[in-house]
Order: C-alpha cells, then structure tokens, then sequence
C-alpha cells in the first residue's frame, strides 16, 4: 500500500495560495475540513482535503457564501465546482478538449496527432494549448475526473515528441557558446525546461540538458568544464522555504561567471529571496524577450 501524502497547513498555502489563516477559519468556524494528527499532536492534510480547499475556493471566489459552502455535501461541493470549471472553459481552443477526451481514452495516436499539428510552430503548441490543457487536468483532478495515471501518459508522450523535434535540429555540438539546463533534485517537471532547450538549440548554442533530478553538488564540477554563457533551471514542485533557498545559492556560488536564467511558479512564491543577478522568466512576455535577444 502506498503512503498517504501528507501536507502541512504551510504546504497548502503555498500549493494553492490560500492563506493558512482562512484555511483555519473554515476548519474551526465552518468545520469544512477534518485533519488527521501525528502521533506528535500535528495536524496533517492528505490529497483529498487539497482537493476539497481548491473545490470550496472555486465556490466562493464564484460568489457562494462560506456559509453556505459548510452545508453543501461532498458531493454537492464537487458537483458545483464541475459546473463552474466547464462554464467557464467554453470558450478555450477545441484541441484542449480533444486532448482531455483523448487522454481519457488513452487514444495515444490521437495525443500525438494533436501535437503533430503544431510541428512547425512548438512555442504557439505550448502557450496556446499544453498550459491551459495542464490547467484544465488540475481543474479536473481536483473534481475527481481525471486521474494521475492519464497526466502521466500524456507526459509520457509529449516528452517523447519534444526530444524529437529537438533531436531534428541542426547539430551544434561545435558551438563555443554553451547552455547548461538542469533541473534540481527535488524537480521532475520538464516540460518548460525542454522548450528552452529547443530555443536555445534552435538559435545555435551548444546545450546540455542534464535532466531531471540533478544533485546541487554537481554544478560545480559541471560548470568548470563547460563554462556555459548561460545555465538555466526551472522550479515547479513544491518546495520549502529552506531548499528553494539552498537553490539559489547553489547557482550564486558556482556561477559567478555564468548567466543563470530560472523560472517557474516558486520563482514567485519565494521571489524575495532571489537576488538581481538572476534573470527571472515568469510569462509569455519575458520569455519572448529572451528569445529575441539570444
């Protein structure tokens, strides 16, 4: 049997941006939420109770009362936040859905028909598709319609169709000007760090892509032999305050030399803690940016 997941209150307010406070209040006031405890007296949260907080925020940043949300059963709770998560999606582009229904389905030659179509153009198939279609699976997990197992087929063959269309760019093995990307060993999230990876080959630089997972330890060593112009990561999982911390000053002592570019959505959890030397990419805007000036 697999270990159940355990948050604290600090992680679900870092998850889901929902202030530890409030979360407080509709435990104690609304008895909205039940945690178990530790043998040590601290509660604890799983992933069905993340499911229900992004379910009762949904209602209420909809304009349901709280009070009203604490005498809405389980059931009542999911059923009204399916409602609101399809009303509001009408108007995406139609591939999202048919990537939904295709995962659904485990229609692989489906998934990579969808992707295929936007061969000629990888950034427009990202920003346009695959992050409101991340968006959307989140939205769909968090009402139990869609199930771990179905993101990780898609992962899966994204993944796959990506490494091709890098693996079709013109080799630039022999280019003096050098990337490292990596992501560090706490992250397994590669979809952004795979298109900087295709950008950054397709403007002729030599890239490295050292994978998921990287020990912080190894950049050093790394770094010294390849003296990259630029090293770039992302941070998408979950971490806390101390690790995210001990990231960035991984990257400050062993790249003073080095450009470093991160990104992603820690970036702006912890952003006080990133100092100016670090270029911060968090939209489409800025991305665009440094696509034109390399």
């Amino acid at each position: 049997m697999m270990a159940k997941v355990k948050y604290s209150i600090k992680d679900l307010e870092n998850f889901t941006g929902i202030k530890a406070h409030t979360i407080r209040i509709w435990e104690q006031r609304y008895n909205l939420l039940k945690p178990e405890r530790t043998k040590t007296n601290i509660r604890f949260y799983d992933d069905t109770d993340l499911k229900k907080i992004l379910n009762i925020n949904l209602l209420y940043n909809s304009g349901y009362k709280i009070s009203k949300i604490a005498l809405l059963s389980e059931l009542n709770i999911i059923n009204n936040a399916k409602l609101i998560i399809t009303e509001r999606n009408l108007d995406e582009e139609p591939e999202v859905d048919a990537l939904i229904i295709a995962i659904l389905d485990f229609d692989k030659n489906k998934i990579k028909e969808i992707l295929n179509n936007y061969s000629s153009n990888i950034y427009k198939l990202y920003s346009s598709i695959i992050i409101p279609f991340l968006n959307k699976i989140g939205e769909l997990w968090q009402v139990n319609t869609i199930e771990i197992v179905h993101e990780h087929l898609f992962s899966s063959l994204y993944r796959d169709f990506l490494f091709s269309k890098i693996d079709n760019l013109a080799s630039t093995d022999h280019s003096e000007s050098s990337v490292i990307l990596f992501l560090h060993d706490d992250e397994q999230h590669e979809f952004s760090i795979l298109l900087y990876y295709y950008l950054f080959k397709s403007k002729g630089y030599n890239c490295f892509y050292l994978g998921q997972n990287l020990p912080l330890d190894n950049l050093k060593l790394t770094i010294s032999k390849i003296a990259p112009k630029y090293i770039l990561t992302t941070c998408i999982a979950q971490v806390n305050e101390n690790k995210f911390r001990s990231i960035i000053q991984s990257l400050v002592t062993h790249t003073t030399e080095t450009e470093v570019i991160i990104g992603g959505h820690q970036t702006s959890i912890f952003k006080e803690l990133i100092p100016s030397s670090i270029k911060v990419i968090n939209s489409k805007k800025e991305f665009e940016k440094l696509a034109a000036s390399l």
